[in-house]
């Protein structure tokens, strides 16, 4: 069974709204992409993500995974509560189900994975390795805009307790803040 199938839109959630986001070696923009991977992936914590590998026209390549829900503590929701009770979309699933509207026009939950095989980096080998995983199949090829934001975040490192603190370093990644239809801009 699909991590996506029981991701399902609720009338009851306040759709999000605009906010600064990104960082990397891409500057900050639009690009013209096409999915080259899309898979799905879960936290430690039991939080659902969907892996995506976006090629722009320049070849290059953007990576982010979206979190589409809560970790198990939490519920495994795609949503939180505010402190008045007002349920919002998380950012992950927000970005994801544009991501299936806009391409093939679904919802994410309603999307099909598949088992496949490919090569993924692993940390203990410091390596790619061939990794079973359910790609989400009608993704893939699929072109969309990314707005793409470029920051500079903390570097983080393990403390002694295994908990993951900033290091007084910093770094420029990327981040997707949004999606645009490709045909229609």
């Amino acid at each position: 069974m699909s991590l996506l199938a029981n991701v399902k839109t609720d009338v009851d959630v306040q759709e999000d709204g605009d906010r600064l986001g990104g960082g990397g070696p891409l500057d900050s923009g639009l690009y013209h992409c096409k999915v080259s991977m899309a898979y799905e992936t879960e936290s430690k914590g039991g939080a659902v993500g969907l892996a995506l590998h976006l090629a722009t026209d320049a070849g290059r390549e953007l990576r982010q995974t979206l979190w589409l829900t809560s970790g198990t503590k939490k519920g495994r929701l795609p949503y939180f509560e505010t402190k008045t009770g007002e349920r919002r979309w998380l950012p992950g699933y927000t970005l994801a189900n544009h991501l299936a509207l806009m391409t093939v026009g679904k919802e994410i939950g309603e999307l099909d994975s598949e088992e496949k095989v490919i090569n993924l980096w692993n940390r203990d080998s410091r390596s790619e390795q061939p990794t079973k995983v359910n790609v989400v199949t009608e993704l893939l090829g699929q072109e969309i805009l990314a707005g793409v934001m470029k920051r500079i975040v903390d570097r983080n490192v393990q403390n002694d307790a295994g908990e993951y603190v900033p290091s007084g370093e910093t770094r420029e990644e990327n981040e997707i803040d949004k999606f645009f239809h490709a045909a229609t801009r």
